[in-house]
């Protein structure tokens, strides 16, 4: 019959695998308690959730893992590609992170930031009708005070 390894043997290589993911890229820390799960049952330990949450929050402790910083990673990442705020926190909640991590992440994204990537998506489509564009903004999560700050530029610079 097979023993089960002890919690030493379980954290040490649950650890080795974090540190194998984290070494790869960075992840949020419910992704990574997620991956550390699926990894204990693919090494058959049995009540491995205690031993889990002690390496995550010794992952933490350490710096490993920060959440805010990556969702303010994310955020800036994302206004980038044409998302607007309210479709970022719709992705951030997602992910499972706390409402403050994602205020703090938003606020990265400030109005300036918003008006730019508003700019960007509007050039990529210079024929556009207006009305279409003001709804493909909405679509795109921006607010209606950066969409309409866009329009107000542009008379200004007429």
């Amino acid at each position: 019959m097979l023993e089960q390894p002890s919690p030493s043997e379980i954290r040490a290589s649950l650890i080795k695998y974090a540190t194998f993911c984290l070494s790869k890229r960075p992840y949020f820390e419910d992704t990574l308690h997620h991956k550390l799960i699926i990894r204990s049952k693919k090494l058959k330990f049995s009540d491995s959730t205690k031993v889990i949450s002690t390496i995550l929050k010794d992952l933490k402790k350490a710096g490993f893992l920060d959440d805010s910083y990556l969702a303010q990673a994310y955020a800036r990442r994302q206004l980038s590609k044409g998302y607007g705020p309210r479709i970022i926190s719709l992705k951030l909640k997602r992910l499972h992170l706390s409402q403050s991590v994602i205020d703090l992440a938003l606020a990265e994204a400030d109005k300036e930031k918003q008006l730019e990537a508003v700019k960007k998506y509007a050039r990529k489509y210079p024929k556009i009708d207006k009305y279409k564009l003001i709804s493909r903004l909405f679509s795109r999560g921006f607010i209606a005070s950066t969409i309409n700050k866009l329009f107000d530029v542009e008379c200004s610079e007429d």
